[in-house]
């Protein structure tokens, strides 16, 4: 059995039988359900560390199992689907589980409209799947003790929740503004606010911005649960991941989406069956059925039901769903960045009284974003958006909040009045501070001149108490923050074909699918500085996938010397991580051959330093973990980048370091993104990748813009009167 395919559905089905019931699975999160069989199904990974992995849930899924024999049941497991492991197999030389799911964040739309003031109705995929991620981390981090425990080793676990605590905050009925005082945020074990104070008037729409790690995802995700007090009948909606899959259509989603609508729906439905029942027996209706009919239809009218399907449709053809064929095919036939735009109209759908985004310009192509941009810039209600999207921001902010040396800062104004205002108030504080250290030390040298002299000494001490009153009031200047650079490595000279990668003639389309090339010449090679640009789904991954191999042309050739080292960033690349490694043993996974300090002076170049490079992956935010995929794929020294939405997660400060590393590299680079700022810094060449052809645009970045404005405009008027 060595040596087999082990497909998750084998995994599954031998769990099932191992744990003695018929269906002991079927009230497990389905997230916890994927995390089990992936690591049970993956043959790279180490048998002790996918027992331990296991193991700890056992007794959840059949309370009858003892502790004692889960860890001999998960080993039982994992030999029946593997075969016991060969000397090979337990050496240290672990491989990521390829497909893990990632446990420590699933959180998607938190809730749906009110049904009435007071009461709030959730959509059904957030909370409860929550709970169950932070179980599966509990879960691992007991499991790593454990595991230290049987070989007599010190282990240190970190904090995988968030907390909260030391919050003040009174509403009145009928209040829309949040007002938080005395705010303290931890997570990991890290404290990331302090006596914190978060104020957003209703109707604001606030840019939350800060380095990575400082804790602005964290912030949302407490505000989306309710750990923070919000006014209690203001309905929110959060969205951070793409939705479920579902034999359900995009128009079909979004609408269910509203909970309160689709059960007004059904009941008007019952009651005018009833009503008809009536009718049809010579009877009067029932003045109850009656009268709460017309309290559906009154409600039904408030809400404008009527036009709910075409206001959805509206939506999402503004997000992209704007061909026919795609808004007939089920949620089971989208990307994973088609599925984050239906979880984005279902968002917007709603139109709850406070809209939480994170990053909601990942995946999304450029003229989706100016889309969503105007969109948003015209919403009637609070929202709060975590982007590094400054163009973005600025569109779209009435103010913004800089998360900053444990604090929340309030500005007024867009991204760029905030960057200004934030210049005249370092000034000013430099120079109050300049004024007060000049006073303190003319203070100071009269007090250590005549400290000792007796006919002054009185007036030396009135000198003294003063300096304390001023040490008191001293302005405090914010934290430098330090300055980051990425530093990629030389790759060193290729020349020649030794130096390129070439698509020649090329016919490629998935199985059972129409072709999506034809005829397709394409190349990049070490002086290349290349942007691919097209909407989604237009086949830019596809292309990608071609060049690195892991596609197969139908017809045609792709060359590539096999001297030349290809470094891939994807889109994706969280799930090659595995959480609760730190990301000097994932390095160390990957590169068994390399020495630690050789891994962490990489690690270091990449921004993962210190303390980051020992604590486990899941601790740290979203562009740290983007660093960690950076310092893998650059470790090789590739000759060509290429790189699939580098700049998701990653914070503006470190967007322009990444800019300065890339104008810096020698080697090639091919970069698909939808950041107008990394693609006028970094890249001479444009090609569009559309209607199955790669062609390049003869012209500046801008005027590609302004071609996609153009189109969008027209697509809008086009929609408003086909409805």
């Amino acid at each position: 059995m060595v040596g087999r395919t082990v497909t998750l559905e084998d995994a599954r089905d031998a769990l099932s039988a191992a744990m003695g019931l018929e269906n002991p699975l079927t009230d497990l999160d389905s997230a916890v359900v994927q995390y089990l069989t992936s690591a049970l199904a993956d043959s790279a990974a180490a048998e002790d560390e996918v027992v331990d992995i296991v193991s700890i849930f056992l007794p959840q899924i059949n309370p009858e199992i003892a502790l004692s024999k889960s860890e001999e049941i998960a080993r039982n497991i994992r030999r029946q689907l593997h075969g016991a492991p060969t000397e090979d197999t337990t050496r240290e030389k672990l491989v990521r589980l390829s497909k893990a799911t990632r446990l420590g964040a699933s959180v998607g739309i938190d809730s749906g409209r009110r049904k009435s003031v007071g009461t709030r109705q959730h959509a059904g995929n957030a909370n409860q799947t929550l709970d169950r991620s932070a179980e599966a981390e509990r879960a691992k981090e007991a499991a790593a003790v454990r595991r230290a425990r049987r070989v007599g080793a010190q282990v240190k676990t970190y904090q995988s929740e968030a907390t909260v605590s030391s919050v003040k905050a009174k509403y009145t009925p009928g209040s829309s503004d949040i007002h938080i005082e005395g705010l303290d945020l931890a997570f990991g074990g890290m404290s990331l606010l302090e006596g914190a104070e978060l104020h957003i008037p209703y109707g604001r729409r606030v840019g939350v911005v800060g380095r990575n790690g400082c804790g602005k995802t964290t912030l949302m995700r407490a505000i989306a649960r309710r750990e923070l007090p919000i006014p209690e009948d203001m309905d929110s909606v959060y969205v951070e991941q793409e939705i479920a899959g579902s034999e359900k259509t995009p128009l079909e989603v979004v609408l269910e989406s509203d909970v309160e609508r689709q059960e007004l729906l059904t009941e008007e439905e019952e009651l005018n069956e009833k009503m008809e029942e009536a009718e049809a027996a010579g009877k009067e209706p029932e003045p109850a059925v009656t009268a709460r009919l017309a309290e559906v239809y009154e409600r039904l009218g408030q809400m404008d039901a009527d036009k709910a399907k075409a206001r959805a449709a509206s939506i999402l053809d503004g997000l992209g769903f704007s061909d026919h064929a795609m808004t007939n095919q089920t949620v089971n036939e989208f990307s994973g960045g088609w599925r984050m735009r239906i979880s984005l109209a279902s968002a917007l759908f709603l139109e709850p009284r406070l809209l939480l985004l994170d990053e909601p310009s990942n995946h999304l192509d450029a003229m989706t974003v100016i889309w969503l941009g105007d969109y948003l810039s015209r919403w009637p209600h609070t929202i709060a958006c975590v982007s590094h999207d400054r163009a973005f921001l600025n569109e779209i902010c009435t103010d913004v909040i800089h998360v900053k040396d444990h604090k929340l800062h309030p500005y007024s104004g867009n991204y760029d009045d905030f960057e200004k205002a934030r210049r005249e108030r370092m000034k000013e504080l430099e120079r109050v501070a300049e004024s007060q250290e000049m006073k303190r030390a003319h203070i100071q040298k009269f007090v250590d001149k005549f400290r000792y002299n007796a006919k002054r000494a009185s007036m030396a001490q009135s000198r003294l108490k003063m300096l304390q009153r001023m040490d008191e009031d001293r302005v405090v200047l914010p934290s430098e923050e330090e300055e980051f650079s990425f530093t990629f490595p030389d790759p060193g000279a290729l020349t020649g074909s030794h130096a390129s990668v070439q698509i020649c003639e090329v016919a490629f389309g998935y199985q059972g699918q129409d072709l999506l090339f034809q005829n397709l010449d394409f190349s990049i090679n070490m002086d290349s500085r290349t942007v691919l640009l097209g909407p989604n789904g237009a086949g830019k991954s596809t292309l990608l996938k071609l060049l690195l191999g892991e596609n197969i042309p139908i017809e045609g050739e792709v060359k590539k010397s096999p001297k030349l080292r290809i470094g891939y960033f994807s889109q994706h690349h969280m799930d090659t991580l595995v959480l609760w490694r730190t990301p000097l043993e994932h390095m160390k996974v990957i590169f068994p051959d390399a020495i630690m300090p050789e891994l962490r002076s990489h690690l270091a170049k990449l921004g993962v330093r210190n303390d980051q490079a020992l604590r486990p992956i899941n601790t740290l935010s979203g562009g740290q973990k983007s660093r960690v995929a950076l310092a893998v794929i650059t470790f090789q020294k590739p000759h060509i980048l290429i790189l699939d939405e580098p700049t998701n997660h990653l914070d503006i400060e470190t967007l322009d370091s990444l800019i300065m590393a890339l104008n810096s590299f020698n080697g090639g680079l091919l970069v698909v993104t939808h950041d107008a700022r990394l693609v006028q810094s970094v890249c001479d060449t444009i090609y569009v990748c559309e209607d199955g052809r790669v062609t390049e645009f003869k012209g500046e970045y801008q005027e590609y813009r302004k071609q996609m404005v153009d189109r969008l405009r027209a697509r809008s008027k086009l929609f408003t009167m086909r409805a």
